[in-house]
């Protein structure tokens, strides 16, 4: 049985339509202003009702990022309904659930998996539990970076990008400005952001592009955060959170990505690289990736 089940409905070649370098610049700059006014509202909001008092750990300070996450989404379609003025085929309702929650098993899927790893060479112990309580901030913060991170990276970039220099340009583009997004990440060094880029940057792209849809891609996010982050008590690309398992980590850092996490170790970026490959065969074999050369539209199976 696929990994990725297709229903024939959901594969009827569309006409994507190619783009000139200086309506790309137009449409990002478009973009940018959407995404700012939406994220600035958002943000004006939360100042006018909290001010600035809110704390770091304050479950309000995290149902504000989710709402930014939500203004993100907005953005993305206010752009494909008045600048790019076409449907938003990749946020299309009837796969959503299936293909998040695959997104999601896959991802959380993958975490359990590097912590055997970990647990089987000595590295992972469990110290104790905490409540479910605890996992709410973490789940969350999960959702948003993966909705947010997800419409910015593979939405906007990478979906504007192919339609100029076609899908494998736009790939490698996008998946370098998803690892340089973390490069403030408490951690983050030559490795871990290049270990990001070419395992899980290549590998959500690679998703988005096999489906033509970002429900993938947003599950994998959010299942992979929520396992490291809520779950087993792992670092979240640096970043630690209070998680249902209070969980020891030790070891050589090739084997648990030392102060970046999971993201940053050897398993996990042979793991995240292995799947982009896949992927990427499997949106090869579909013919779902634009060519380099220019054409004023080119089908694919969407």
């Amino acid at each position: 049985m696929p990994i990725l089940p297709a229903p024939p409905d959901e594969t009827t070649p569309v006409p994507i339509e190619r783009i000139s370098l200086p309506r790309l610049l137009v449409y990002l700059l478009a973009a940018t202003v959407l995404v700012v006014t939406c994220g600035g509202l958002v943000i004006g909001a939360d100042r006018l009702l909290f001010g600035s008092s809110a704390a770091p750990d304050s479950i309000w300070l995290w149902l504000t990022y989710a709402a930014l996450a939500l203004a993100v989404l907005a953005a993305y379609g206010l752009h494909g309904r008045f600048v790019e003025r076409r449907p938003r085929r990749e946020l299309a309702l009837r796969p959503a659930l299936r293909e998040t929650a695959t997104g999601t098993a896959i991802g959380i899927g993958f975490v359990a998996l590097l912590v055997l790893v970990l647990a089987a060479a000595g590295g992972y112990r469990i110290a104790g539990w905490r409540s479910p309580v605890e996992m709410a901030m973490p789940s969350l913060m999960a959702i948003g970076a993966a909705l947010m991170e997800e419409v910015l990276a593979r939405g906007f970039v990478l979906g504007l990008l192919e339609r100029w220099a076609g899908s494998w340009v736009a790939l490698v583009l996008s998946a370098v400005l998803f690892g340089a997004a973390h490069l403030d990440n408490p951690g983050a060094g030559a490795w871990p952001i290049t270990a990001l880029t070419l395992g899980a940057g290549l590998a959500l792209g690679a998703a988005y592009l096999a489906t033509r849809r970002l429900w993938l891609p947003i599950g994998l996010h959010f299942g992979w955060n929520f396992g490291q982050s809520a779950l087993f008590g792992l670092l979240d690309s640096g970043t630690s959170f209070p998680s249902l398992i209070d969980a020891r980590v030790e070891g050589p850092a090739w084997l648990t990505g030392g102060a970046f996490g999971p993201e940053a170790s050897l398993p996990g970026f042979v793991l995240w690289l292995l799947f982009g490959l896949f992927l990427l065969t499997r949106a090869v074999g579909a013919g779902r990736l634009l060519p380099r050369r220019r054409a004023p539209a080119v089908e694919v199976p969407c």
